[in-house]
């Protein structure tokens, strides 16, 4: 077994060892939502030996985004957040599953947990997205409306609700 403190003192190692393994893995996207198994467990294993023994490392560093601290996995499982810092989700639940026992996409024998992840950068977005529309119907003044101040709402609330969908498509990508 390991710990935290052995992840991030053998960073490299764990990264290699976590990329050969999602690869061969999760060989889609539907995959990588399945069920860990034992012989996953022995898998990880295996391709960790074999990097230390051959000194394999990465020549980069996966990107990881910082996850808003209300996120659903975030604020359920503390060992998730302490290696969400260091590791994107798909990483991160493998390495969890392995020190804990505990899958954070199957929680139990029988079910099955899966939120979309929301990071914080997403979350400062909607932020931003919703004081801008605050700002916007303070500036009406609602208490004798003329015809021109609802088409000018109506305008807005078009272009924002584009404008949303455009953050959400690039977030999704």
């Amino acid at each position: 077994m390991f710990s935290y403190s052995d992840v991030v003192d053998n960073l490299r190692v764990f990264e290699c060892a976590l990329m050969r393994f999602v690869d061969s893995t999760f060989d889609n996207y539907r995959s990588c939502y399945s069920r860990l198994l034992p012989s996953d467990r022995v898998l990880f294993f295996t391709f960790l030996a074999e990097i230390q023994l051959t000194g394999a490392r990465l020549s980069f560093s996966p990107s990881v985004s910082t996850v808003w601290f209300g996120d659903y996995y975030f604020s359920k499982y503390s060992g998730y957040a302490k290696y969400r810092e260091l590791f994107s989700l798909t990483y991160l639940r493998l390495l969890w599953w392995l020190e804990s026992d505990e899958d954070i996409f199957h929680p139990t024998p029988h079910s099955s947990e899966f939120y979309t992840e929301i990071t914080q950068a997403e979350m400062d977005n909607r932020l931003a997205a919703r004081q801008t529309w605050k700002d916007v119907l303070q500036s009406f003044n609602m208490e004798t409306p003329s015809p021109n101040d609802f088409h000018l709402l109506r305008e807005f609330s078009r272009s924002l609700t584009s404008l949303l969908d455009y953050i959400d498509e690039q977030l999704n990508e």
